[in-house]
């Protein structure tokens, strides 16, 4: 179980180094300071793949584009409940 939770949670790191590592610099460019990037990388993993992903397609990112934002939304709703769910497994576990 451990494994599967663990390659859950790399899923979108692996997509953002393969990216990095493999594409050409357009797509990580909008990463800039590389310490933000960093952050990103280890924090919100799905809201910084998304924002990489918008620039792609679009050029910018704006909050004022209601897709941007409800797909921004949408990615951090799903880090923060990555980083809820998992203490709240972990808790239900021990009793």
């Amino acid at each position: 179980m451990c494994l599967v939770v663990g390659l859950g949670m790399l899923l979108p790191r692996v997509t953002l180094a393969l990216l990095w590592l493999f594409t050409d610099p357009s797509w990580t460019s909008v990463l800039r300071p590389w310490w933000l990037a960093f952050l990103g990388f280890l924090a919100l993993p799905y809201t910084t793949l998304a924002y990489v992903i918008i620039h792609h397609w679009s050029g910018n990112v704006s909050v004022h584009t209601m897709s941007h934002l409800i797909v921004i939304l949408v990615a951090l709703v799903v880090d923060v409940g990555a980083w809820g769910g998992g203490r709240s497994h972990y808790r239900s576990r021990e009793a």
